[in-house]
């Protein structure tokens, strides 16, 4: 990205106030002629003027230091939202504008990206084409062009994927298929429809509810429900054949597998034929299809060859329950039972009824009811699956499916809460290292999610065709899942106290697993002892600045608190639950053993300084513990400072002892976009938090500075380095790549690639291409590391997004520095999670 001169940032910010200005004049009292009295009473056009205040002080941050706030994206957004919601006074063309704006700049900004920016692409043509038939649609007074430009939506993004990415666009969703097909399906149909229509002397009945007290057999057949019906059971009829020439998918003809599939077959008694088809794609799947009359199942992977033996008789197992329970059959039926129901009600069928007809029910409402339609079937969706996995099971291959499972949740890695990874539309391969990681992360986020899934990963799976991967293993490891429960437990799991009553159900499933997980990765890795293996990768130093430490810990399963200190980490022969803390008990001093995935900790200093709601510090003297009852109570030396009782939660800043461990350490200063290495020569503490102060001396002039500590934000240990592709910006960057080779830390180096996009390891050189000065920019620099595999890896400075790493003080900011966004939303950090953070007084 150019990074431009400070005058220039100038320019264009006094431009942008001088043009928005009166540009707003002109439209709103020139060509509108508005009242003021009436724009004060316009609650959008107060939201615009609010954002529009917000975003010039973003704007003036970004002249001011040369890189943009961390919140300013957000700000950018609602300015944009509220200004076109203002002027058009519709949610929906206010959504799609605000994003399709946003969208031109990080299209630029993430040219680098070549797969992320084809998907930004989709998307923001998608976005341009709603908004600017909203627009219209605004100007017009008739909502047709929106609806239209909405319905069709869909298509755009089909086509656009299908030309950047090709045929595997549709494949490489883990679970978008069906769905695909069944859009498929309906614009077909009312492709048909529609001419018929319109050029034959049938008229259909294309909106409002069928009338039961006026019922005659012409509305029946005509209406365009009863039509949709018809379709929907004579695609299903074909779509076996249908399927096949969409995705590509082949015969079979390897004997060994069609043996394979028939004693499945017999053992769960499927009478008839299976055709069994496979289609060459970058991705790990399967799928039963076709109607009772033309049973198939295809497999879809790069080779199906290279699935191991077991796993394909547990994913065959699988897809032929789906082909024994009749679902294919279920969920035509299903669908016509919604269509049904929508004619009673006279609720349009799809996107393009509502567009073409003439709904009283606003565009938004029929989205949101819509919605509520799918997570109703995506339930039912849900219970089928489930209903597969445990015909599965009782035909004995819960073992094989588990593994099968685990395979596919490593297969998709990162990209597993949304069921796609862009890797999979890349042509560059995953290395050995790398899959080992990812099959790493997999292991610890199955056993972790049994334990406590987190609330992004429930959400996101209320509108997917399959329960968790987690909830499934769950499940095939035991028997205290029903089906049912299984499709509902998401939304059960929204509750704390559902969380821990269900991770107590899994812990026979979860440890089963484990012993699954361990077993495939040693064999699919050829590892002997996982415990020597994560210790050559030096899996220890990702604890080292919690150890000796004090800490609160609390049992995710039992809400049990423990107070001790952390003395050691040891590695398991477990990659599932790879940490144990090795931890002395506070007063008792007995040693234990606690497994760190099923703990929380909280970082406690007894006897140590702490600032709570005023200037005062105040003591930590004690934490008592009531173990009958699951909860703690903070003692304060300063009665006014006491927590009210016995608490279940905690909510505890670091202490202030934290900051006076800086002294004689080196610290990261933000100023001005710039990350700055500092070293702290002194802490000068008081009784009153308004007189602690940092001395910081700057490691390239030797100058000394003082920083009150009421005006800073710190945040602990974690340290994040953008890295820019300015002049600008990259002396500050080279000191502390420089000062990473010179401590030999573990550093985290994110790449601007869609696979091979992390690597870890330790800075061993730092290179620069003579032919060009390492002032003029554009990634002259090679950085060398040893990773954490004991492998040189050379990488261009340019291919670097960022660059994170662990240390043991922390990053500063001034407050004078941010912006109002960005108080805010450490505001808000502080308020949930102020242990992540460290300020005192207000922000």
């Amino acid at each position: 990205m150019i990074k431009l001169k400070k005058y220039h940032r100038d320019l264009i910010f006094v431009s942008f106030v001088l043009v928005s200005l009166f540009s707003f004049y002109f439209i709103i009292f020139i060509l509108l002629q508005a009242e003021i009295v009436d724009l004060l009473f316009d609650w959008t056009f107060l939201a615009a003027i609010i954002s529009y205040i917000l975003i010039l002080e973003e704007l003036l941050r970004w002249a001011i230091n040369g890189k943009r706030s961390e919140l300013s994206d957000i700000v950018a957004i609602f300015f944009f939202f509220f200004l076109i919601l203002f002027f058009t006074k519709d949610l929906l063309t206010s959504i799609m504008g605000a994003f399709s704006i946003y969208l031109w700049f990080g299209i630029y900004e993430l040219k680098d990206y070549p797969v992320l920016n084809k998907v930004l692409i989709i998307s923001l043509v998608t976005y341009n084409v709603i908004f600017i038939s909203g627009i219209i649609s605004t100007y017009l007074g008739d909502p047709f062009l929106l609806n239209t430009a909405f319905a069709f939506s869909f298509w755009i993004i089909l086509i656009l994927g299908f030309i950047l990415f090709g045929r595997k666009y549709i494949v490489i969703w883990r679970f978008m298929s069906p769905e695909y097909l069944t859009l498929f399906l309906y614009i077909i149909a009312w492709l048909a429809v529609t001419f018929i229509d319109q050029y034959t002397p049938f008229k259909f009945i294309l909106y409002g509810p069928l009338s039961i007290d006026n019922f005659n057999l012409r509305d029946f057949f005509f209406n365009i429900y009863f039509i949709l019906i018809l379709v929907n059971w004579l695609v299903y009829l074909i779509s076996g054949t249908l399927l096949d020439k969409m995705l590509g998918i082949k015969r079979i003809k390897d004997q060994n597998l069609i043996e394979l599939v028939n004693d499945i077959k017999n053992k769960l008694k499927i009478k008839g034929d299976i055709k069994v088809g496979f289609g060459k794609y970058p991705i790990l799947n399967a799928m039963a299809y076709g109607s009772v009359f033309d049973k198939r199942i295809a497999l879809i992977a790069e080779d199906y060859q290279e699935i191991p033996e077991d796993e394909m008789k547990g994913i065959v197992a699988h897809e032929l329950a789906h082909t024994k329970g009749k679902h294919t059959l279920i969920l035509a039926s299903i669908t016509s039972i919604d269509l049904v129901v929508r004619m009673l009600l006279g609720i349009p069928a799809t996107f393009y009824d509502y567009t073409f007809g003439s709904p009283e029910l606003p565009l938004l409402g029929f989205i949101l009811l819509n919605f509520g339609i799918y997570i109703f079937l995506y339930i039912i969706v849900r219970i089928l699956e489930s209903k597969a996995d445990l015909n599965a099971k009782r035909a004995g291959y819960s073992l094989e499916l588990t593994k099968a499972l685990y395979n596919l949740e490593s297969f998709y890695a990162t990209g597993r809460e949304i069921g796609l990874n862009t890797m999979l539309l890349c042509e560059e391969k995953i290395n050995l290292d790398n899959k080992m990681m990812n099959y790493i992360e997999t292991a610890q986020y199955l056993h972790n999610s049994m334990i406590k899934p987190s609330r992004a990963s429930l959400l996101g799976n209320i509108i997917n065709s399959h329960p968790p991967t987690y909830h499934r293993i769950a499940s095939l490891l035991d028997n205290k899942l029903t089906p049912t429960n299984e499709a509902i437990l998401p939304f059960l799991l929204m509750s704390n106290k559902k969380i821990r009553k269900y991770a107590t159900l899994f812990e026979n499933s979860n440890e089963s697993f484990q012993k699954i997980a361990n077993e495939k990765f040693k064999e699919m890795f050829n590892i002997s002892s996982i415990s020597e293996y994560l210790h050559s990768l030096k899996r220890k130093e990702i604890y080292n600045y919690d150890l000796n430490n004090t800490y609160i810990f609390k049992n995710k399963i039992s809400g049990e608190y423990l107070v001790a200190d952390l003395l050691d980490v040891k590695l398991n022969d477990d990659i599932s639950s790879p940490d144990t803390f090795i931890v002395l008990e506070y007063k008792t001093l007995k040693e234990s053993h606690l497994h760190a995935s099923e703990f929380t900790k909280k970082r406690v200093k007894i006897d140590g300084a702490y600032n709570l709601r005023n200037q005062e510090v105040t003591i930590l003297k004690d934490v008592l513990v009531n173990k009958r009852k699951n909860k703690v109570k903070l003692i304060f030396n300063n009665s006014k400072q006491q927590s009210n009782g016995f608490k279940k939660k905690i909510k505890l800043p670091l202490s202030i002892d934290f900051i006076s461990d800086f002294k004689n350490k080196d610290v990261f200063i933000k100023e001005k976009g710039r990350i700055i290495i500092m070293r702290c020569t002194d802490v000068l503490s008081s009784t009153s938090i308004e007189n602690y102060k940092l001395i910081l001396k700057n490691l390239t002039d030797g100058k000394e500075y003082e920083y009150p500590l009421n005006q800073l934000i710190i945040k602990p240990q974690d340290i994040f380095l953008p890295i820019s592709q300015g002049k600008a910006f990259r002396k500050a960057e080279y000191n502390v790549i420089n000062w990473l080779k010179l401590t030999s830390i573990r550093t985290y180096f994110s790449l601007k690639k869609p696979v091979n996009n992390i690597e870890i390891g330790y800075i061993t050189e730092v290179k620069i291409n003579q032919e060009r000065s390492p002032d003029e920019g554009s990634g002259e620099y090679i950085i060398i590391i040893r990773n954490i595999f004991e492998k040189e890896i050379k990488i261009p400075l340019k291919i670097i997004d960022h660059i994170s790493f662990q240390y043991k003080t922390a990053l500063i900011q001034r407050k004078n520095e941010m912006s109002i966004i960005t108080k805010l939303g450490y505001k808000l950090i502080k308020k949930f999670k102020p242990e992540n953070i460290f300020y005192l007084n207000k922000v």
